[in-house]
């Protein structure tokens, strides 16, 4: 290839072909279909952000400044606490191009594979068994397609692995135990097969938790079958997230576990008023405990509009910093790039009351609106910015992805 971090149409259906012989299960033809249908072309291809680089931003350092936060950056091990929402082949570039090393992707969203602007998804596809299981096998032939650029990360050395050979990591995680189905032997058979951070709640209430969305008087912590799920994940040795989770299901599941919990991306009540945040209360909780919460980078989150800059995510990582110490802070920056709005409001837990709690969205998708961080590629933005906030080489290597891999460590191993 002309660029090892970018792929042509050409190159892609190039890299089908050659993959084809490995997969025979799958087959050649069925391999270059799957391809050529979402493959480097899945989403919006009037989405920028898809493919253009994140904004430059700039913070005004001096030069000496510049040249410190190009050498750091390149030295970190960068995690994502929550990296993207379904794949799509650029993905792979703009890590590379932001200096990734690996990242909570989510999966069992309907049908990662099949986010082309026409799709049209049943509310109970979102969060199923079959969902889960499918995505994790595409996953699979994704890594084998790419292999030469992007690996699974399923522990910590994975991950170690991946900054050594300059990899994309990814590792398995999903936004709800709906997939469950009251089942918790469930988890043993996703832990097999690769799934390793498991969220409780996706906004609203299910059988293990509270939602972020759910009514203030009808919250509560975890139900016994959530005692239950979160007693197996320490056992086995999955990652318990709780994004999206109301802070009594936060603080609750913080206390039952025996290993460090997180809340991979969320927005901080004490900040900006909005339904999904939570409290400082409940992320003081979960830091406590050795865990760490994730700083979300949805301006509506982070600002209160669909319209910001990386200043404003930087604000909030001084203002998590505050509530939880420099050991408690990560980021987590919850990409959905390919979907359109109308596919993520497919989700039964998008009501109207929700999404009118969020805001409007004239922006889509949503981190357009976001300048110097539309899409994986910005993470040098951060390091730079935290330079010139005085955060020290250490502190910003925590925030930058060493808390969570400490947390991976403690958890998965």
């Amino acid at each position: 290839m002309s660029n090892k971090n970018t792929f042509s149409r050409r190159e892609l259906m190039a890299l089908a072909a050659q993959s084809a012989a490995a997969l025979p299960l799958l087959g050649a033809p069925a391999l270059a279909r799957e391809l050529d249908e979402y493959g480097g072309f899945s989403g919006n291809k009037n989405f920028k952000y898809i493919s253009a680089p994140a904004t430059v931003y700039d913070f005004g350092l001096t030069p000496e400044q510049e040249d410190h936060a190009k050498e750091l950056h390149e030295s970190l091990i960068i995690f994502d606490g929550l990296s993207e929402c379904t794949f799509y082949p650029e993905f792979i570039t703009n890590m590379k191009r932001g200096g990734g090393t690996s990242g909570n992707f989510s999966i069992g969203i309907s049908d990662m594979l099949r986010w082309t602007p026409d799709t049209v998804f049943k509310p109970q596809e979102w969060w199923s068994w079959e969902a889960l299981n499918r995505d994790l096998d595409a996953l699979y032939r994704m890594m084998h397609l790419f292999r030469d650029d992007a690996m699974m990360t399923l522990n910590h050395a994975d991950i170690l692995e991946a900054k050594k050979t300059d990899k994309v990591g990814f590792m398995p995680g999903t936004q709800n135990t709906k997939f469950l189905d009251d089942a918790v032997n469930r988890l043993d058979e996703m832990h097999r097969k690769g799934l390793r951070i498991v969220q409780i709640t996706y906004n609203a209430t299910n059988a293990v938790g509270a939602g972020s969305a759910e009514a203030l008087e009808n919250r509560f912590g975890l139900s016994r079958l959530g005692h239950m799920v979160v007693e197996r994940m320490n056992e086995i040795g999955m990652l318990v997230d709780t994004g999206h989770s109301s802070p009594e299901t936060q603080m609750r599941a913080a206390e039952v576990s025996t290993r460090p919990i997180v809340i991979s991306h969320a927005g901080m009540l004490s900040k900006i008023n909005q339904t999904r945040a939570t409290t400082d209360e409940a992320i003081r909780a979960v830091a406590d405990k050795g865990g760490v919460m994730g700083v979300i980078s949805t301006p509506t989150a982070i600002a209160g509009s669909d319209k910001c800059t990386v200043e404003d995510m930087l604000d909030n990582v001084d203002h998590a910093v505050n509530i939880a110490g420099v050991d408690g802070v990560g980021f987590g920056s919850d990409f959905i790039i390919p979907a359109t709005f109308e596919q993520i409001l497919s989700a039964p837990e998008w009501d109207e009351e929700v999404v009118a709690n969020i805001g409007e969205f004239e922006v889509w998708p949503w981190s357009d609106g976001h300048v110097g961080w539309e899409n994986n590629s910005a993470y040098p933005n951060m390091t730079r910015g935290l330079i010139k906030r005085g955060y020290s080489d250490e502190d910003i290597a925590k925030i930058m992805g060493g808390n969570f891999l400490r947390v991976i460590k403690d958890t998965i191993g």
